[in-house]
């Protein structure tokens, strides 16, 4: 089993995106993020003035733009950071128009998950070329948890909404350095900003393509809900949702 020093050599952007964002994975199934990020998304801009959601930080995004795609007509710049040089370089040829990575199939599903239906060709491209406009408009930069600023390119500007999905209990080994490490992200977002996690539950590996299995720290939802808690989010008036079937959560919370 892969760990979370290994990611550097081990992990395969093309791979990972195969196992989930293929056309084939993505027709069998909706992801969940594909579904709860949409929904957040709208909240906010119903109930956010626009001048309060300007901007967007996706810590650990990998080699996916999904997040992006679906703040896409909330913000006004996203920022997509991870820490493998691999996933960087995708994320900058996506950006760029010269990816080998098809997105409209994910396109299409976050789409159909807003309500619109019977969608288009013209309509996903006119998406995601609002997205990759949004990118240019903020970056692709270098990520790394375990510091503080965790993006040193952005030293201490703050964002408005700060997205972080199946990252951190893959970069992380106990409790402790998991806590720390939502501490240094925090850095990152504005007072009243808000923050949206997507995080594996119970669960300690997973398959990042062509079975290439890496670590993860079994993480409970209250293992979760503590340190954000700890972190100065306001735990008490979240929005989530618990997917236990599925092993995983969601929830959006606001800085204190």
């Amino acid at each position: 089993m892969h760990q979370p020093e290994d990611y550097e050599n081990s992990f395969d952007p093309d791979a990972y995106f195969e196992q989930y964002f293929g056309k084939n994975s993505i027709e069998d199934g909706t992801r969940v993020s594909l579904f709860c990020l949409p929904v957040f998304a709208q909240i906010i801009k119903q109930s956010v003035p626009k001048e309060k959601r300007s901007s967007l930080l996706d810590i650990g995004a990998g080699p996916t733009v999904y997040s992006a795609v679906c703040f896409r007509d909330v913000i006004e710049r996203a920022y997509m950071t991870d820490f493998v040089e691999k996933n960087l370089v995708s994320l900058k040829d996506w950006t760029n128009g010269i990816s080998a990575h098809d997105w409209q199939p994910t396109i299409n599903v976050i789409l159909r998950t807003e309500g619109i239906t019977g969608s288009s060709e013209n309509m996903n491209e006119k998406a995601e070329k609002r997205t990759q406009e949004l990118v240019h408009a903020g970056g692709v930069l270098f990520s790394n948890v375990h510091r503080s600023p965790c993006v040193p390119d952005l030293k201490e500007q703050v964002v408005d909404i700060m997205v972080s999905v199946f990252c951190l209990e893959s970069a992380c080994k106990d409790l402790d350095e998991y806590g720390k490490c939502v501490k240094n992200m925090m850095s990152h977002l504005r007072p009243g900003g808000k923050f949206i996690i997507g995080s594996v539950i119970d669960d300690n590996v997973y398959n990042a393509g062509n079975q290439r299995m890496f670590w993860l720290l079994r993480l409970t939802e209250s293992d979760v809900i503590s340190a954000l808690e700890a972190a100065g989010l306001d735990v008490e008036n979240r929005k989530a949702y618990v997917l236990e079937d599925e092993g995983v959560m969601f929830a959006m919370l606001t800085k204190l």
